[in-house]
Formats: structure tokens, C-alpha cells, sequence
């Protein structure tokens, strides 16, 4: 018997389902008719609280039209999501990691983000997600062109969660060397900075913390991290980025809390949200001299 626990691999099993029948123009009445259960069912599948057996998904698959390509990484997610052992950590290393992490800061109701290097995407202008977005594609394929616009917009569109009704509480700690590093030319960065210094006060839901390299003991060294917040809905999440792939999920309750321990650290030891703005502004002024 399949289990109740809103798994992350279900979850994104779900998200993906739900997807593909809305995209079909198809209810959940009628997919459930499809594999012959109750609506309730479906629902179930769609919020994580259920997988489903290989002829079952396969037969949603096909009433969907889903495409060959996304058809495949479906049927590899939903073979994990089947697994009846609980794993303590979840690498999604399938095609569409990113639009999964996206799914998961829709539903969020926190979302705290810890980035040393570049700026989060979250916050990225549009001409800083096209230059950085071209140098890392550049960097494993020898023609991107194809697809970097797809997903610049796809960045852009994460962006529109600031600004919807009752949109998440978003806490931001970003590395000082994202504020100085050159991506693209010297004006995609300044533009970036002048961006950081609006957001915050255009939107009360978010909060922009610096975290200078004059930090003493980094709690945070080695790398981003993203905490997602359910609101006790389901289980919090823990996420780290990796280049290729979606990166590794955490769900574990007492791994969730050390990197909040972690991130509250940070947060206590980076410059205080006025003195943030101060120091992007004092970068921007160096920048621009």
C-alpha cells in the first residue's frame, strides 16, 4: 500500500501531473475516469499523498499528450516516488530540476535564500540572468542559443511570486562577492545593484541582507542554500543547488533545522538591512565612478 506521507519525490511527481492535465485542458474527473479510481484519488496524487502503479501513470501519461521527452523524466520521478523506503536525501538529477524548485516556491509560505557567489534568481534583473544564464550554458554545451531564452523568461516568471497576493515572506542573505563580481558588462551589474536597492522597499514581504567578506567564523561557507516553509502543511524543505541538475533536497525535520540554524547564524552576523542597502549603494557608487 502506497504511503500517506507527502514525500518530496511525490510531491514533484504531483506538481508535474497536475501540470501536464491542466496544460491537456482536462479535469480531475475525467483523469480519474482514465484509471478508473475516485476523483479524490487524483487529488491525492496531484498534493503528494499518493504515487501511482507504472499502468496507472503511463495511462495518465498518454491522456495527457505528454511529451516524449518530459513523458520519460515523469515515469523516472514517479518509479522514485514509488520507493517505499524513506531516504534522507533526495538528489533530482532529472531534466526540469529548476521548474521543480520553482513549484516548491509557490507553495511556499517562507522562502530564505543564502547565495555567496552571484545574485539569487529571484531577484535578477533580466539582462543579469541572460549574461549569467549564457556564460553557464557556454560552459557545458557548445550551441545554447536554442534554449537560453526559454529560460530567461522562465527566471522572469519565477520573479512575478514578489509581487502576487499574498506572496511568501523571502529573506535574502547575498555574499559580497556577488555584488562585485563582473557578469556581462560593467552596466548589466550596476543595473543588478540599482534593482537590489528597490526591491526591498518596494515590497514588504522581502528583506536583502549583505554578507561581507570581513565575516569572522562564516557559518555558511561552501556554498547556496534554500529553505522553503509549508506553514506546517507539509514537510519544510532544505535545498542545495548543484551545476547540473536540480540539486539535493533535504526533508529530514532535524537536517531542515540545522541549516536554519545555520542561516539564522548567518543572518545574525551579515550587515543589518539598512546597513545592506548601504553597502550595495557604496558598490554601485564605486562601479559607476
Amino acid at each position: 500500500m502506497a504511503h500517506s506521507r507527502p514525500t518530496i519525490e511525490r510531491r514533484q511527481l504531483g506538481a508535474e501531473l497536475r501540470r501536464l492535465r491542466i496544460a491537456a485542458g482536462k479535469s480531475q474527473k475525467e483523469a480519474a475516469g482514465i484509471i478508473e479510481c475516485d476523483t479524490s484519488l487524483v487529488s491525492r496524487v496531484e498534493r503528494g499523498l499518493r504515487s501511482l502503479k507504472v499502468m496507472e501513470l503511463n495511462a495518465l501519461l498518454d491522456f495527457y499528450n505528454a511529451p516524449s521527452e518530459q513523458r520519460s523524466e515523469i515515469v523516472d520521478i514517479g518509479q522514485v516516488a514509488r520507493q517505499r523506503q524513506r531516504r534522507r536525501m533526495y538528489s533530482d538529477s532529472f531534466p526540469g530540476g529548476f521548474r521543480r524548485v520553482s513549484d516548491h516556491e509557490q507553495e511556499a509560505k517562507e522562502i530564505y535564500y543564502w547565495e555567496p557567489e552571484v545574485v539569487p534568481g529571484l531577484l535578477q534583473t533580466e539582462t543579469y540572468a541572460r549574461a549569467l544564464i549564457t556564460i553557464a550554458r557556454k560552459a557545458v554545451i557548445d550551441d545554447p542559443a536554442d534554449d537560453i531564452e526559454l529560460r530567461v523568461q522562465f527566471r522572469l516568471e519565477r520573479q512575478e511570486l514578489i509581487t502576487r497576493d499574498s506572496p511568501p515572506h523571502m529573506w535574502f542573505v547575498i555574499g559580497e562577492p556577488a555584488l562585485r563580481r563582473p557578469i556581462g558588462q560593467h552596466e548589466v551589474l550596476a543595473s543588478q545593484l540599482e534593482n537590489l536597492l528597490t526591491v526591498g522597499d518596494r515590497n514588504k514581504n522581502v528583506v536583502i541582507q549583505v554578507a561581507p567578506l570581513s565575516i569572522v567564523d562564516h557559518p555558511l561557507l561552501g556554498g547556496s542554500i534554500g529553505i522553503f516553509r509549508f506553514d506546517g502543511r507539509v514537510p519544510d524543505i532544505a535545498h542545495q543547488a548543484t551545476f547540473i541538475g536540480g540539486g539535493l533536497y533535504m526533508d529530514d525535520e532535524e537536517d531542515v533545522a540545522a541549516c536554519s540554524r545555520a542561516f539564522d547564524r548567518l543572518r545574525a552576523v551579515a550587515l543589518g538591512p539598512e546597513e545592506s542597502k548601504d553597502f550595495i549603494a557604496k558598490c554601485l557608487k564605486e562601479l559607476t565612478e
